[in-house]
């Protein structure tokens, strides 16, 4: 591969081990790799790679994404923009990198409520939304007012939230070319004790159900089961019925601790992973008819 000639501004690495931007930590190299924490530099970049038909994927804290050993071909830009204010009318405004964690402390400092569902969840604002990320009843799609995108083109716009079309785990956003910029989400005022203490107890009992923080994992793999009504069984309880947490395929397994958690025990690769998740959606499928959907993302 010829090496592309980047601007002195931006500051692209070659051949970069994408597993080091992985919660789970696996996947190849990516051909070039760059942070960028500024939302000007992250479009200048993006229309640096159009103009040379080069591919471009946005990343954020990659807690719930694999790669293959084979790696990207293109260019990957780690969002690290993160910058998080307060509006009028209570309107918590965030860049698309700004963590989970930061908006939750944010929130109890500012005295925000609304946002509590999401304590204890890895990753970034701007994944949460392209996932409409949600527990305990709730989602980010419920309070986005507006947000800034970049779309295909490379125009920047803000777009309502009808834009997103949200439904469970779900937006516009993974059916075409768009990233999202900058956020902002409707809260309400409210006790900040009360505030932080919903936020422990959400967070502590997260933690008393799922691995260790330092587990090399994507989180659940599959999507819940969603009825007509919209009533959702957890993926887990299937898994549990086939033996899921019994299973592993070289150093790819179902963690003990959650019947929908894969792990990286040391070294599996992107295929031991897919393979693993073939044998237990085949045994759901047999015993219940099922036929479970990969929440996590797979970038090749």
């Amino acid at each position: 591969m010829q090496p592309l000639e980047f601007p002195p501004n931006l500051p692209v690495r070659m051949n970069v081990s994408l597993a080091d931007y992985t919660n789970i930590h696996i996947g190849g190299p990516a051909d070039y790799l760059i942070g960028v924490r500024d939302q000007n530099i992250f479009i200048e970049l993006y229309h640096f790679c159009k103009q040379r038909n080069l591919r471009f994927l946005p990343l954020g804290d990659g807690t719930n994404v694999f790669f293959p050993e084979t790696g990207y071909r293109g260019l990957v830009a780690v969002i690290r923009f993160d910058a998080i204010s307060l509006a009028a009318g209570n309107t918590l405004v965030t860049e698309a990198g700004a963590s989970l964690a930061q908006i939750s402390e944010f929130c109890i400092d500012n005295r925000l409520t609304g946002f509590e569902f999401l304590s204890g969840i890895p990753g970034t604002i701007g994944g949460a939304v392209f996932g409409n990320a949600g527990a305990y009843g709730d989602n980010v799609g419920n309070h986005l007012v507006r947000a800034k995108i970049m779309d295909a083109n490379g125009d920047i716009r803000f777009v309502d939230a009808s834009f997103f079309q949200f439904r469970y785990r779900h937006s516009f956003l993974k059916e075409t070319d768009a990233w999202i910029l900058q956020a902002e989400f409707q809260l309400e005022k409210g006790d900040r004790p009360a505030i932080r203490d919903a936020c422990h107890a959400i967070s502590e009992k997260r933690s008393a159900k799922l691995p260790p923080p330092e587990t090399k994992t994507a989180g659940s793999w599959f999507k819940n089961i969603k009825d007509e009504h919209g009533n959702a069984t957890a993926a887990a309880k299937f898994l549990d019925a086939v033996g899921s947490k019994q299973t592993h395929v070289g150093d790819a397994a179902v963690h003990p601790k959650h019947a929908n958690i894969f792990f990286n025990k040391s070294n599996a690769t992107a295929q031991d992973m897919l393979e693993l998740e073939r044998i237990l959606q085949k045994r759901v499928q047999v015993k219940f008819g099922i036929k479970l959907e990969r929440e996590v993302m797979y970038l090749n």
